[in-house]
């Protein structure tokens, strides 16, 4: 009986085990810094951008001042800059979305760009700009940015 006993307490005391010992880590992700269009993600596929599609950035300093710039084939063939705005971005957590305010001949406006995820290397942006599969209306795609 004190034989039962003994292995009772020996194995509850090696059951026991300190929770501080491990170590969780919270990384903080940063968002700022200059991110470049990589891909877009549509249907399950990944479909490359164009050598000019690739020259557009996002940029955010640490005091969240920046840039966006978006370029893109013309009709014509040239790669162009389609839209190039700087000013305050604003990077909302909870709602997963960052807006660049901005002024414009004098009046102030805003670029919403709603967040699919980001890590240190990678920002997702959902996006329905492009007509992705031939077929007139917005395709629900994902812009995949890469940090420089």
């Amino acid at each position: 009986m004190r034989f039962f006993i003994g292995i009772l307490l020996l194995m509850g005391i090696a059951s026991c085990s300190n929770d501080d010992d491990r170590a969780v880590v919270n990384e903080d992700v940063s968002i700022n810094g200059s991110w470049k269009p990589y891909k877009y993600e549509f249907k399950g596929k990944d479909i490359v951008l164009t050598d000019c599609e690739k020259k557009g950035i996002i940029f955010i300093n640490p005091d969240f001042s920046g840039s966006y710039e978006r370029y893109d084939v013309s009709s014509s063939g040239n790669c162009n800059l389609f839209d190039s705005f700087g000013g305050k971005w604003n990077f909302d957590k909870m709602y997963q979305t960052l807006t660049l305010t901005y002024t414009e001949a004098g009046v102030s406006k805003t670029l919403k760009k709603e967040i699919d995820s980001y890590s240190s290397t990678e920002l997702r942006i959902n996006d329905n700009s492009k007509n992705l599969d031939n077929t007139p209306g917005n395709d629900e795609a994902v812009l995949v940015f890469r940090k420089e």
